[in-house]
């Protein structure tokens, strides 16, 4: 049986990925209905300046239509070329017919209408929830080898802090990254906010190079700490380690604690996956099925978190 010393987390990926449009309020509720520690989302800058939630740097195609019902096509416009009312344009409720993304997510329920949101949106609802109100696992997305796509690092993270500071909930966000320039940047303005480093070793597009610098990791590459990435990750100030599940293992999970970090892999969505991480004693995991998570930690007689709606 599970004790509060070795708990695990559950956070929703971009709310509940598996079952109501991503990253968007009706997913954010649906995990909440669910019960989650934390609610797992991106953000993006808009022209404007404001934060908005969304994952891809460019409008997604298989996601968004325009006022006039129609599909978005590519190339779609950036995300930091549009202001908040065009974005507010956008329906991003229900998944493009015959997509990917719709045989990867039959059973996602669509809602139409749905709107691609601001974190100003998602504040609002969040100081809503009364007392068991989840964390907000907060992913900066953006490129080293794009940087048109997004601002300059100490803008970017200037910009999200201060939306941050004016809902009061640093003490009630986590930020993470790909890009550890940005990771580096949140330690400088706010170095109190718990930072978590993401990391794709053997995933089709990998952050991590063996023998390399990778433009991904602000030149804390794990070659140049005896081939340990939570050493690289301590050495960089970071709170937790985000790595893919399939980079993961029981020694590198050992590894991390060790070493002091938390470990948060992504995105576990099998019952396989799930079970490999309670074994291995991961400290959290992002899943597409918080509802998924929860029978297994139910099972295996874990705690689980309160629904924080009914």
């Amino acid at each position: 049986m599970s004790t509060q010393s070795d708990a695990i987390v559950i956070h929703g990926h971009r709310g509940a990925r598996g079952l109501a449009p991503e990253n968007s309020l009706s997913a954010f509720r649906r995990a909440c209905e669910i019960g989650v520690d934390g609610l797992e989302l991106d953000v993006l800058i808009s022209k404007d300046e404001r934060v908005v939630i969304h994952h891809d740097h460019r409008l997604n195609p298989q996601l968004c239509r325009d006022a006039n019902g129609q599909w978005v096509n590519d190339p779609a416009p950036l995300i930091f070329s549009l202001t908040q009312s065009e974005l507010q344009s956008f329906d991003i409720g229900r998944i493009r017919p015959n997509a990917p993304l719709q045989v990867q997510f039959s059973n996602q329920q669509a809602v139409d209408g749905e709107k691609i949101p601001l974190l100003e949106d998602l504040a609002r609802w969040w100081q809503g929830l009364g007392h068991s109100r989840p964390i907000l696992n907060v992913e900066l997305k953006s490129h080293p080898e794009r940087p048109e796509e997004t601002p300059p690092a100490r803008d970017y993270v200037r910009i999200v802090i201060e939306e941050l500071r004016r809902f009061d909930l640093e003490a009630h966000t986590w930020l993470q990254a790909f890009d550890w320039s940005l990771l580096l940047e949140v330690k400088r303005q706010a170095p109190h906010i718990r930072t978590g480093f993401l990391s794709a070793q053997r995933d089709d597009e990998p952050t991590v190079l063996s023998s390399e610098a990778s433009p991904w990791l602000a030149g804390f590459d794990p070659f140049k700490f005896n081939n340990s990435m939570p050493q690289a990750i301590r050495a960089a100030g970071g709170d937790y380690w985000g790595p893919w599940m399939g980079d993961l293992s029981a020694d590198a999970v050992s590894e991390a604690k060790m070493a002091g970090l938390g470990v948060h892999p992504w995105t576990l969505n099998s019952i396989a996956d799930l079970q490999s991480a309670i074994r291995w004693g991961v400290t959290g995991l992002t899943t597409d099925y918080p509802d998924r998570a929860r029978a297994l930690f139910i099972e295996n007689h874990m705690e689980i978190p309160p629904p924080c709606i009914s």
